[in-house]
């Protein structure tokens, strides 16, 4: 899964049938395990009703097409989720062991670091977008 910000819109007038009633959106990652290559941007089905500028939880492969309703349905990405907050241990930011990285370019609105150790909801600070 990978956590980012939806960036835009893709209005198209010819598609296949199977995404006819399905919007489709921009989604700029900024967590995601381990991507096999660098990604400024990708295109996912929206059936959850994202905005721009809001963060959400884009789901890649099989569950994505499964989200869409239908496994031959040909997408790649789908929004599962719109992200109300996020919270992340500070030191998990820096640890070679965890695989997540975080985008240090994309300012994120959601997101809560957490002093090292703190349990949730305790020693918070807002990250600046």
């Amino acid at each position: 899964m990978i956590l980012g910000s939806v960036v835009g819109t893709v209005w198209a007038t010819r598609k296949s049938q199977r995404l006819a009633d399905l919007k489709m959106v921009i989604v700029r990652p900024y967590f995601w395990y381990r991507p096999s290559h660098a990604v400024d941007n990708l295109i996912a089905v929206d059936k959850v009703g994202a905005e721009e500028g809001q963060d959400v939880v884009v789901c890649m492969g099989a569950p994505g097409r499964w989200q869409a309703g239908d496994a031959r349905t040909p997408i790649e990405a789908s929004v599962m989720a719109i992200v109300d907050r996020t919270q992340i241990d500070a030191s998990a930011l820096t640890d070679p062991e965890i695989p997540f990285r975080l985008r240090e370019d994309h300012p994120i609105a959601t997101l809560e670091l957490l002093s090292p150790g703190a349990a949730s909801g305790n020693s918070q600070e807002e990250a600046t977008p």
